[in-house]
């Protein structure tokens, strides 16, 4: 019978082993191939830690940590023997972008006329990390600082926030105090305000919850027009300033920042926007009146993607987006004095599928054929109106050619919509 005990209990202990994933243990990290990019930067964005125990989810989820990276066009994960048995160095290889850097996603969508009523839809896409289009150099500072200027363009599905061009310069500090967190700040100056000086700050920061998520806080303050007119002998102030703060929550497992081929993105995005723009209104007589518009709203912005790699060229993906928002819009003097309320409302459904026509090596960059069906409706909600007063119903299909290399990434197409 102990026998029989003693056979159960080995046999039991062989299959836990079995079962249990492997481990191993990182004597050293090391970083090879990095010209510009801190050895010290990358190792603190993968999360592991000298001298632990890792997985292989760990290792997995490491590396498309750092395939995330702008600055990073591919990183290889390999384990070497160490000093003992049981020890390993984990070895990166990397091969690093250009300090020039471009984002460009051009897609002109051909429209069904249905009059200067209908909605504008931007053409971004939402399963990408970065939703504009840019332009720039990059220099690293120190151990794990990022300078960067260039020209970028913002634009969202929202009503209520600001599609515009800006010129940027800013600073990313990477792993503060040695908890992997990081901040940016940018200095932007919006299209109209280029030659006058005025600035328009915005502050990023980040908290890396896991491999795979993030926290991050996103202010903005933006100004279009800072200035004063004299009219019939009156001093008339015109501004226009939108300030917006977000705090989004992202689960990221995807390959790549703006094209990815496999994994899932989820994002929860709760939003406080402000809008004041100060004018005139001329009456009869010649007679000026100095008129103000505020708008306040509260909204919130949901986002599920998911890539499936099929095999090496082709790959499918799969969307749904969606955003809710109250918005107060108040107006002092003028002719159209009084509050109006709205509640502005927008769904998308997308499907995807891409091929990859790349001959070359993976490690130098890719090049794909995109194609893209969505399905997108949208509410105003006003209050007094009809309940979907304002909706629109909208589909779209487009055809892209997808190119990414150490100098940027560029996605260039073509689409067209139709609809109620």
């Amino acid at each position: 019978m102990t026998r029989i005990l003693l056979l159960m209990l080995i046999a039991s202990s062989a299959l836990a082993q079995e079962a249990a994933p492997a481990a191993f243990f990182i004597e050293r990290i090391e970083v090879r191939n990095a010209r510009r990019v801190s050895p010290a930067l990358i190792i603190s964005e993968t999360l592991l830690h000298e001298g632990t125990e890792v997985s292989e989810a760990q290792l997995a989820a490491a590396a498309a940590r750092l395939a995330r990276l702008p600055f990073l066009l591919s990183t290889d994960f390999a384990l070497e023997k160490g000093s003992d048995r049981g020890r390993h160095v984990l070895v990166i290889n990397v091969v690093e972008t250009k300090p020039f850097f471009f984002l460009v996603d051009t897609r002109p969508v051909l429209r069904e006329d249905h009059g200067p009523s209908r909605f504008e839809y931007s053409d971004d896409d939402f399963g990408s990390e970065s939703k504009d289009a840019a332009l720039g150099f990059r220099w690293f500072v120190g151990r794990r600082g990022i300078v960067h200027v260039g020209v970028l363009s913002q634009s969202d599905r929202r009503t209520f926030t600001s599609h515009y061009s800006a010129v940027a310069a800013g600073y990313t500090q990477y792993d503060l105090f040695g908890t992997g967190a990081f901040v940016t700040l940018n200095a932007r100056l919006p299209e109209g305000r280029w030659t006058e000086g005025t600035g328009s700050p915005q502050l990023i920061a980040g908290v890396p919850l896991s491999a795979s998520q993030t926290l991050t806080l996103d202010f903005q303050d933006t100004h279009f027009r800072d200035d004063t007119r004299d009219i019939a002998g009156v001093e008339i102030p015109f501004r226009d300033a939108e300030r917006l703060l977000s705090l989004s929550w992202t689960y990221n497992t995807t390959n790549h920042p703006f094209a990815p081929t496999r994994g899932t993105i989820l994002r929860v995005t709760p939003l406080r926007a402000m809008r004041d723009r100060s004018r005139v209104s001329q009456v009869t007589g010649g007679g000026v009146v100095p008129s103000a518009r505020h708008n306040n709203a509260w909204g919130l912005d949901l986002a599920a993607s998911r890539y499936w790699e099929l095999s090496e060229r082709h790959a499918v993906s799969a969307a749904l987006v969606a955003g809710w928002a109250d918005v107060e819009e108040r107006t002092v003097g003028g002719f159209a004095e009084g509050v109006l309320r709205s509640r502005p409302a927008y769904q998308v459904v997308r499907a995807g599928y891409s091929r990859n026509l790349w001959a070359g090596q993976a490690r130098s960059g890719d090049s794909r054929l995109e194609l893209d069906g969505r399905f997108m409706t949208r509410q105003l909600h006003r209050d007094g109106g009809d309940q979907f007063g304002d909706s629109d119903k909208i589909y779209q299909a487009s055809i892209a050619w997808v190119r990414r290399s150490s100098w940027g990434m560029a996605r260039l197409g073509i689409g067209y919509a139709w609809g109620e």
